[in-house]
This record gives structure tokens, C-alpha cells and sequence, in this order.
């Protein structure tokens, strides 16, 4: 009895795990027909199926169905008579075929899988894509759907020896960011390193500052000749400290740093003159002072005379 009870329980088990295989194979046979439906889909005339035996794989069962992808190195909108005049018409005319058969287990094992030359690409180069397919197969993508993947990664290859940049189209919000950010580049570069000083940037500056000063000097003062005093003494400092620095390898200097050093050059110049000017005025009412002092004390010891003598 015992025997018997045990006997059913193997039985009950062993038809429990058949069809739980059955529905496994189902569900893998169903996303295999769902995938090649999709991939007629995506890639329409550039899919089809291979009838004949020299492009089938030869690994693959005699019942399984081949189908073929093929591609260009060129994507939507590309147009190879533009590109003539950078890329070789030989590499442009190539045409890549990714052949491609489910395995029994497939999801959940690697595709039969080779690459073919359609035109113009050499079997060597087919092989090598080829090996590098399914590795990254067995690698990354068992257990979904994975043919899509592979026939991106073979157009990459394609169009990366055909030396096609791809060019990702910028959305609003990243051509906002893309600009801000070239804006701040531009900043930072122009504070660390400013305008740098040459000898036509410091000529053009120097008769500019030289002009706007000769004009601030002619609102406050009627004398023009110390202001030309002063323009010629200031151009000359200015002048010597600017030969000073190239002399020491200062020609890099940024034109803010450049202008406090010649604006302090000219206020010390300026504040120099107005001392000379303050001085030879003071001198010049001492010497006065003196002048009219003398009279006066004559005509006093005068008077003291006058009275000495009306006292004798």
C-alpha cells in the first residue's frame, strides 16, 4: 500500500513538472513569434526571410526559420550623394546582413546568429562582428528579447567604419543648458586671464584714457599748459611702467590690472604737480607779504623822526 501511495506520488510529480515544461516552451515560442512581428514592423522591406541554403547559419536546425536584417551605414534622412565629398562611395555602398535563427530555449539561451557581406565588406570584418555579437548576447542580454539589441550594435559598427558621427538632436531645455553654460566658460575664462595687453590695445587705450582726461582737465582748469604738462609727464610714466612690465614678461597683463597701475602712475603725477603749483603759490604771497611790509615800516620810522625833533 505503502508502495502503491508512493508510486502515485511520483507519477502526480512527474506529470506536474511536463506541464510546467510545456508551459515554458509555450511562453517562449509565443514572445519568438511576438518579436519577429515587432522586428517586420520596425525594419519592413529589410527583412526578410532566407530561403536560400548558402546564407542560411549552418548551425541552426534544418526546421528552424532564418530571417535577415539588412543594413545600411546611412540612417533616416541621410541621403549618400551629400556625403560623397567626406566619405569613401565604398563605404557608403556597404550592406551588412545579420542573420538571425530562435534557438529552442530562446529567450533564455543566445539566438543562432551570424553576419554575412551583402556588398562591398569583407568576410574577415563579418566574422569579427559576428563573435562580438554573441558574446555580448551571452553577456548582457539573455533572458528577454534581444535581436533589436544586436542589430543596433551591427548598424554602430556599420556606421562607425563608414566614420558616421551620430548627432543627437538637442531638446530646448539642453540647448538652454548647452548656451548657459558656454556663457559661464566664457566668464570664468575672461576673469582668470582678461584682455590681454598688446601693443595696439595699449596705444587705442592709452589715447583714449589720454583724451578723456585732457577733456576733465579743460571743465576744471583754464590753463591748458600744465594739463599738456601733465599728459605728456602721465603718457611718459605710463609709458616706462608698460616697457617696465614687457621687460619682465608682464605682456599678458589683463587691462584692468593695467589701467590701476597707470591711473595710480597719473594720480601721483597729478598729485606732484599740485604740490609744485601749491608751493611756488605760497612763495609767491611770502615775497608779496615782504614787499608790502617794507613801505609801511618806513613811514613809521619816519614819524618817530618827526617826533624826536618837535620834543627838542
Amino acid at each position: 500500500m505503502k508502495d502503491a501511495i508512493k508510486s502515485a506520488q511520483r507519477a502526480s510529480v512527474s506529470r506536474t513538472t511536463q506541464t510546467k515544461e510545456m508551459t515554458e516552451e509555450e511562453e517562449e515560442l509565443e514572445e519568438q513569434l511576438m518579436e519577429v512581428e515587432a522586428l517586420k514592423s520596425i525594419f519592413m522591406d529589410d527583412m526578410r526571410e532566407v530561403e536560400e541554403d548558402g546564407n542560411r547559419i549552418q548551425t541552426a536546425p534544418k526546421d528552424a526559420i532564418c530571417w535577415e536584417i539588412v543594413l545600411s551605414p546611412l540612417g533616416d534622412g541621410e541621403d549618400a550623394s551629400e556625403m560623397l565629398a567626406t566619405h569613401s562611395e565604398d563605404l557608403l555602398e556597404a550592406r551588412l546582413g545579420v542573420v538571425f535563427a530562435h534557438s529552442k530555449r530562446y529567450p533564455n539561451e543566445i539566438p543562432y546568429l551570424k553576419c554575412r557581406s551583402v556588398a562591398k565588406i569583407h568576410d574577415e570584418e563579418c566574422e569579427r562582428v559576428t563573435k562580438r555579437l554573441l558574446a555580448l548576447a551571452e553577456k548582457e542580454l539573455v533572458g528577454a528579447p534581444m535581436i533589436y539589441d544586436l542589430v543596433e550594435h551591427a548598424r554602430e559598427w556599420l556606421r562607425t567604419r563608414t566614420n558616421i558621427v551620430e548627432v543627437e538632436e538637442e531638446t530646448e531645455e539642453d540647448v538652454k543648458k548647452r548656451l548657459e553654460f558656454e556663457a559661464e566658460e566664457r566668464l570664468k575664462a575672461m576673469r582668470e586671464t582678461g584682455t590681454p595687453v598688446t601693443r595696439e590695445n595699449f596705444e587705442r587705450w592709452a589715447k583714449a584714457f589720454d583724451a578723456e582726461r585732457a577733456m576733465a582737465k579743460a571743465t576744471t582748469k583754464s590753463d591748458g599748459g600744465s594739463e599738456g604738462n601733465i599728459a605728456n609727464s602721465s603718457s611718459t610714466m605710463a609709458t616706462t611702467a608698460t616697457k617696465h612690465h614687457a621687460q619682465q614678461g608682464a605682456v599678458s597683463m589683463s587691462g584692468r590690472r593695467f589701467f590701476e597701475e597707470r591711473y595710480e602712475a597719473l594720480r601721483k603725477s597729478g598729485k606732484e604737480d599740485e604740490d609744485e603749483d601749491e608751493d611756488e603759490d605760497a612763495e609767491e604771497e611770502n615775497q608779496g607779504g615782504e614787499e608790502e611790509f617794507k613801505p609801511d615800516s618806513e613811514d613809521e620810522d619816519e614819524e618817530i623822526g618827526v617826533r624826536e625833533e618837535e620834543d627838542e
